[in-house]
């Protein structure tokens, strides 16, 4: 009897996940997991890698391989030719088959997306709101793209489930947002009413943690296992802390409002503190710039002008001390900025070097490198699937 080796994963242990036990069919449904988890999160693995990093025989990854391809949850194809001894092993990858929706609700927008296995975006669509979106806003607006994406889909793809980012307080046990200030959502059971309305599982998490997900899973990053995520949007400023490769949720999975620590400044901020990072660090004078860097591509950023410079280093300095806190707690290798705060790194990175430099302990801040999301827009929309795909990924065989 093979038991699996898993790599440390930070979205399948959770109350959703398959119960553990000894029997052949748990070690089966186990070794599926931990073979389709392998493929969904690399996206491409040969056959005779998959038997290295699960430490399994190589009868036995074909047989679950085999199982997989049934299920078209994978396909495999032939490898390149190459001037080597034996048989090339055959590449298996995510069957694009299964997908799952995103939604995300934002002071001024709802976004929905699709994405397939391996958090590959198939398509994002933003309805701008002429108002705060409400939880039933959000919800009716999600069921009407749902219901587009149901129309539109071919050769057998299946909807598996639908998560949520939302920028608040979220118990995602329960899919139910505790809190989400901006938006003026009170113990909103969002899970549940998406769920009555798309006839669809539905998971809900905090965006920044959604980011943190995404970017640890599948950004281009070196080492990312200690990793703070730093999420800047409409609605505010979150952080989602991924310590030796797993969440840091907190007690109740309100861990990494890092917009509520006190940066100085005498505005108060809706939670009911002054100061607040993200009272002193919005999005709206930097919009421009913004625009700027996500149509960019490979040309040239122009500099921004003096007001710009002046809001820009300001803003730096006080998103530095949050940083610096950050850093001095939990002593992070990396630190990934997404949503507006990628403006940071590409338009002020000496202010904000020189600032950490001030604000964090000298060993902890020579190990940490500051760098923007690689994910670039489509950080949430892959965070957000990702808690859609977990159920799928403990338990393949239900599916």
């Amino acid at each position: 009897m093979e038991y699996l080796l898993r790599e440390s994963t930070s979205s399948t242990d959770d109350p959703r996940s398959a119960r553990v036990g000894t029997s052949t069919d748990d070690v089966r449904r186990r070794n599926l997991s931990g073979v389709l988890t392998l493929v969904h999160r690399h996206r491409a693995l040969s056959r005779a890698d998959l038997t290295r990093l699960t430490g399994l025989s190589r009868s036995t990854t074909k047989d679950l391989v085999e199982e997989l391809v049934g299920r078209r949850l994978v396909a495999e194809s032939p490898a390149a030719a190459v001037t080597q001894v034996g048989r090339p092993s055959p590449i298996v990858r995510p069957d694009d088959r299964v997908l799952a929706v995103s939604v995300t609700p934002e002071v001024d927008a709802v976004t929905v997306g699709l994405v397939s296995m391996g958090g590959t975006v198939i398509d994002v669509v933003r309805h701008p709101t002429d108002r705060v979106p409400t939880a039933a806003d959000t919800v009716a607006i999600a069921a009407e793209e749902i219901d587009r994406i149901r129309g539109a889909l071919h050769d057998g793809q299946v909807i598996t489930a639908v998560g949520v980012a939302v920028p608040g307080l979220v118990h995602s046990p329960e899919a139910t947002v505790q809190l989400a200030p901006n938006l003026d959502w009170h113990d909103v059971k969002i899970g549940q009413m998406l769920s009555t309305a798309t006839g669809l599982p539905c998971y809900a998490v905090n965006d920044a943690n959604a980011g943190a997900i995404a970017e640890h899973l599948f950004g281009k990053h070196h080492q990312p296992d200690h990793l703070i995520y730093v999420n800047g949007g409409p609605s505010g400023i979150g952080a989602g802390f991924v310590v030796a490769g797993d969440m840091l949720d907190g007690v109740a999975g309100y861990a990494g409002e890092l917009g509520h620590t006190y940066v100085g400044g005498a505005q108060r901020c809706h939670c009911g503190s002054v100061g607040c990072l993200e009272t002193e660090v919005t999005q709206p004078p930097l919009a421009r710039l913004l625009d700027q860097l996500d149509g960019a591509g490979d040309q040239q950023l122009s500099p921004p002008d003096h007001a710009e410079r002046d809001v820009l280093h300001r803003q730096a300095r006080c998103l530095a001390i949050a940083l610096g806190n950050a850093i001095n707690m939990l002593n992070p290798g990396l630190i990934v900025l997404g949503g507006f705060l990628r403006v940071f790194p590409a338009y002020a990175a000496t202010v904000l070097h020189d600032e950490l430099g001030r604000r964090a302990m000298a060993a902890p801040r020579r190990l940490v490198r500051v760098t923007p999301a690689t994910l670039g827009a489509d950080t949430l929309i892959i965070g957000a699937a990702e808690s859609a795909f977990a159920p799928l990924l403990a338990d393949p065989g239900r599916f």
